[in-house]
């Protein structure tokens, strides 16, 4: 059977893969030159990482989104949501489930295709401020562990031990979790090899063609049209397509009747020259009370440390960072780790994006049966995408996934 897959992401690549490794035919479509783009850090700067389609915007306003929503639940009503929402269930839970089953999937694939092995990482720790949260984590931790969660319990002590930093925080810590694997690590290695095992086993790729709109007849996709690197109007066909362009899928999911539900957060990025190396953190921190990201890294510049906060947007606020949230930002860092980073020479960026409103990958079926979701709006671990390519591939070829998951319309 031949299959387009619409998004050269890392999501796109792994689908294709393992796609072509069931035997089917597949031809990957993406704007840009060069197939995961985005996580080799080969896309332009300043240019947005998602393949997008040229009449419909990538990125329309809220209320634009908010009204064709209302408007298509007036005309399918609850068949529709039947149709596409997967059943109520924990995300966090679906969530630990996906990255374990995606971490066994990524091993089964180097093991079989010689890929290199990532290199070792310090790893990632929670770190806990509030015992009440802490104590409610540990109650937690038998039903993670059912589920295949590896993370490691840790005194305040315990975390010292393993992060000296901590210490700076004096009593404030209240304890922590450690996993060996941080899922912010560069994913270019993977990306570039599993770029290689798709042309290798023949998948075919057309870069720096735009998709344009995905074309219905009789309740099927017959076509799609796009535009080649000169502009000129290009047809493609198969016999099933996956969508898998992230964000961008939602404009088109939508045209098509299919409700696809986000919302937009707004990231705030703070970066600082570190003054002292021998007390910085070596570990990615996450601060679970004040939800920072902390990470230690070094380039050309110097040793510096990057701190990301995620902030929900409603979406009839007026969309302008906010220069308090920056400030709050460099003065939790100094409470918890008072004179490592320069506060005074801290950059700061700021982006908006859509997410899933459930934070899940939208993977599965949709009401046109032969049109398939792969697209992980927001999802923050970029190694899903094993886990979710491999998974929508069976879904495609009419086998049962081997996760369970909250996958659309199974």
């Amino acid at each position: 059977m031949r299959v387009v897959v619409l998004g050269a992401g890392l999501h796109g690549v792994t689908t294709a893969y393992y796609l072509q490794q069931l035997g089917h035919e597949v031809i990957v479509i993406d704007r840009h030159a060069t197939p995961a783009a985005k996580a080799r850090g080969r896309v332009p700067c300043g240019e947005p990482a998602a393949s997008q389609a040229v009449p419909i915007p990538a990125r329309p306003a809220p209320g634009r989104w908010s009204r064709l929503r209302a408007s298509l639940r007036r005309r399918f009503g609850s068949l529709l949501e039947r149709a596409v929402v997967p059943p109520r269930s924990n995300p966090l839970d679906q969530l630990i489930r996906l990255a374990v089953y995606s971490r066994q999937s990524a091993h089964a694939l180097r093991d079989e295709s010689g890929m290199p092995q990532r290199p070792r990482s310090t790893g990632q720790m929670t770190i806990y401020t509030d015992a009440k949260a802490y104590r409610e984590r540990i109650e937690r931790a038998p039903h993670w562990a059912e589920l295949g969660c590896e993370d490691r319990l840790l005194s305040a002590d315990e975390a010292i031990d393993m992060e000296p930093s901590l210490e700076l925080m004096g009593g404030r810590l209240a304890g922590a979790t450690y996993s060996p694997d941080d899922p912010a690590r560069d994913p270019s290695q993977f990306a570039a090899g599993i770029v290689f095992l798709c042309r290798a086993a023949g998948v075919h790729f057309m870069m720096k063609h735009t998709v344009v709109s995905l074309k219905e007849r009789n309740g099927r996709i017959d076509h799609v049209e796009l535009l080649d690197p000169q502009g000129q109007p290009v047809v493609v066909r198969a016999q099933s397509y996956v969508l898998a362009l992230g964000a961008s899928s939602v404009p088109h999911a939508e045209h098509l009747g299919i409700d696809m539900e986000l919302r937009f957060v707004r990231e705030y990025v703070a970066t600082l020259p570190i003054k002292d190396l021998s007390i910085a953190p070596r570990v990615s921190l996450h601060d679970r009370q004040g939800r920072l990201r902390i990470r230690r890294l070094e380039n050309a510049g110097g040793h510096h440390l990057r701190i990301t906060s995620t902030v929900r947007v409603n979406g009839d606020e007026e969309n302008e960072p906010d220069s308090d949230r920056f400030a709050a930002i460099l003065r939790r860092v100094e409470t918890l780790f008072p004179g490592v980073g320069d506060t005074r020479r801290a950059s700061l960026e700021t982006a908006m994006h859509a997410v899933s409103s459930n934070r899940l990958p939208m993977i599965g079926k949709t009401p046109l049966p032969n049109l398939f979701l792969n697209t992980a709006p927001g999802t923050p671990n970029w190694t899903h995408a094993i886990g979710a390519g491999k998974s929508i591939a069976r879904i495609v070829s009419g086998l049962r996934p081997e996760l369970d998951f909250a996958f659309r319309g199974l």
